[in-house]
C-alpha cells in the first residue's frame, strides 16, 4: 500500500481506530524473541502503510475505489448539486 493513499484515507476518516486491517506487526514469539507476524488488529498510526494488506477484508486499492479515490491517493472533488442556500 501506499503512503499518499493511506494519507488520503485517513484525512477522509475512512480509516480510524476502529478500523480492522491485517498488516505484519511485532510480537513476541516463544523465548521471548521478536518476530514479525500477521494478524487482523485495529488501526493505529504506528503501523507504517507498507506493513498493511487489507481493510476491512478488502486489499487497499479496492477499498479506495468504493470511495472514488485512485490507487495514487487522488480524488476528484464534486461539485454540490441542487440549490444554493440563501444568504
Amino acid at each position: 500500500m501506499k503512503q499518499e493513499l493511506l494519507d488520503t484515507l485517513v484525512e477522509r476518516n475512512l480509516v480510524n481506530s476502529n478500523t480492522w486491517v491485517y498488516a505484519q506487526v511485532q510480537a513476541e514469539g516463544l523465548g521471548g524473541t521478536p518476530m514479525l507476524i500477521k494478524k487482523d488488529i485495529y488501526y493505529n498510526s504506528d503501523i507504517p502503510a507498507e506493513a498493511i494488506f487489507d481493510i476491512e477484508g478488502m486489499e487497499p486499492t479496492r477499498f479506495a475505489k468504493a470511495y472514488d479515490i485512485k490507487p495514487d491517493g487522488s480524488y476528484k472533488e464534486y461539485k454540490k448539486r441542487g440549490r444554493k442556500p440563501k444568504q
